[in-house]
């Protein structure tokens, strides 16, 4: 079994939830201390993990902001 090293948010989307700007995430990657891909993740999996790891969001493209 591979190491965690570090997490990757690579869906997420700029929602109002209750009249307040969230930033809504939907998928995880979870990648190996050499930053290679071990599996996708949903977050109520890593939640828990998020602050122990180093955490990135991936670009958005234009069309998404």
């Amino acid at each position: 079994m591979k190491k965690i090293g570090s997490f990757e948010v690579v869906k997420y989307d700029f929602k109002l939830v209750d009249g307040e700007p969230k930033i809504v995430i939907s998928m995880v990657k979870v990648l190996d201390e050499d930053g290679k891909y071990i599996k996708f993740a949903k977050l109520e999996q890593v939640l828990s993990y998020l602050s122990e790891y180093p955490v990135t969001f991936k670009r958005l493209d234009n069309e998404n902001i």
